[in-house]
């Protein structure tokens, strides 16, 4: 049978809309065409079209992938972000999320019920593609990641076949979609379970670094006032080198999911960390501290991430001393908490026992090759764990080996091969083990 694209959901280069679709934050793409969905049927339609014209096949979200798998140079491109309802499952915490909706339009949509799942920091995030990749947010160490709230999808297959997937039906797919990526399909529909948030107190503070040295106090601090700090808590503790008219600083972000005076005691101790330069403190609603990303693409940049189940003073000293070699930025996110709760095994996203997360980020001059090794970080990533898929900055077999444990991608490449044997979602980190 031939299948047909309606013409409301086909646009090609010159078209309204096309630019926008092709644009995301790692640069503009090209492809051949544009279809935007409005419902699963349609979706449906996409991959069999794509299929009959022998197509290379992306899907697009948010578009925020680091490593660039939504800017694409030919073949179709899947806009979702025209399926971006979010709809309270009656009186109950149920919460159904259409497959294009982002961050910001799901924090919008719950704040006036009273409730909220783990986000992405950004709000232009698409909600499919972060889940995918586990999902480390604000609410990490209190709900644990998104993932741990998602009750199913609905997913279409390579071959147009519409799959409920949850822990009874279809189980191995749905561990597998639950960190694995965007290698087994089109989610069009996420389930989660929505949790209590009204709102919380987030503060930036910056502090003060006459030398790149006087970074090692303030880890160290940081350190102990995260390590056993109430679960609703979160903070990330960012190391920054002196840039144009910008002088070295640490900054200081944190989230607390409760009233100014239970905060108190935290915001007292997270403020004493070095010499402040600027403090911003506000009780305010959740939905408000998912920040706007810029409608351009980001300036290029290496980076690196490696999820570590300690950070004591090994670890501390080799953060500070990649920062110290005056390239890069650092940023040390907190985790445990209710991410810790879950079982490794449960899940694609396996590293489970992570304390935190360590980012490196180093700008790039036109003509630098960002996969070259990044100044200080071998001193980092040797200090062993898993990298967080959803910031990595390529997609290819060393990356995977990075962001799964071994058992982890054995089961994840068996998944492949019975959902998706003829790759046909190749835009993903791979999955295929060797």
């Amino acid at each position: 049978m031939t299948v047909a694209l309606r013409e409301d959901m086909v646009l090609h280069a010159g078209d309204d809309g096309y630019q926008d679709a092709v644009t995301t934050v790692t640069g503009v793409g090209t492809p051949d065409i544009v279809v935007r969905p409005r419902s699963t049927a349609d979706v449906v339609d996409a991959l069999l079209y794509a299929r009959q014209e022998h197509m290379p096949l992306t899907v697009r979200s948010g578009g925020h992938n680091l490593a660039g798998l939504t800017q694409v140079s030919d073949g179709m491109l899947i806009d979702m972000r025209r399926m971006n309802t979010v709809e309270r499952v009656g009186v109950s915490s149920r919460v159904r999320i259409g497959g294009g909706a982002t961050w910001g339009e799901v924090a919008k949509a719950l704040s006036s019920e009273g409730l909220a799942l783990t986000a992405g920091d950004t709000a232009d995030v698409g909600v499919a593609g972060l889940t995918l990749g586990g999902g480390i947010g604000w609410m990490v160490r209190e709900y644990g990641l998104s993932i741990d709230s998602l009750v199913s999808v609905e997913l279409v297959t390579a071959d147009g076949e519409v799959l409920e997937v949850s822990d009874s039906e279809h189980p191995d797919l749905f561990w597998a979609v639950r960190g694995g990526g965007g290698n087994f399909g089109v989610l069009t529909r996420l389930e989660f379970e929505a949790h209590p948030v009204d709102k919380v107190v987030f503060s930036t503070v910056l502090f003060a670094l006459d030398s790149l040295a006087e970074a090692r106090p303030v880890v160290s601090a940081w350190e102990r006032c995260q390590r056993d700090a109430d679960r609703r808590l979160t903070s990330v503790l960012a190391l920054m080198p002196a840039m144009q008219d910008s002088p070295a600083m640490a900054m200081l972000q944190y989230c607390f999911d409760g009233d100014e005076d239970e905060a108190a005691p935290h915001v007292e101790a997270l403020s004493a960390l070095g010499t402040v330069m600027h403090k911003d403190i506000q009780y305010r609603p959740y939905a408000s501290i998912l920040v706007q990303d810029d409608p351009f693409p980001a300036p290029a940049a290496a980076q690196r991430n490696v999820l570590l189940s300690d950070f004591g003073k090994a670890e501390q000293s080799a953060v500070c001393d990649a920062f110290e070699t005056g390239q890069l930025m650092m940023a040390i996110r907190a985790l445990g908490g209710a991410m810790a709760d879950v079982p490794s095994s449960a899940t694609a996203f396996s590293a489970r026992n992570a304390a935190v997360m360590v980012i490196g980020t180093q700008l790039l001059a036109p003509g630098d090759d960002r996969h070259q090794p990044m100044p200080g970080w071998e001193g980092i990533e040797h200090r062993g764990g898993e990298s967080y898929v959803n910031w990595l900055d390529s997609a290819d077999a060393t990356a995977s080996r990075r962001a799964y444990s071994e058992d982890a991608l054995l089961r994840l490449a068996r998944v492949k091969a019975q959902c998706d044997p003829n790759d046909v979602f190749s835009k993903a980190v791979p999955v295929v083990s060797e």
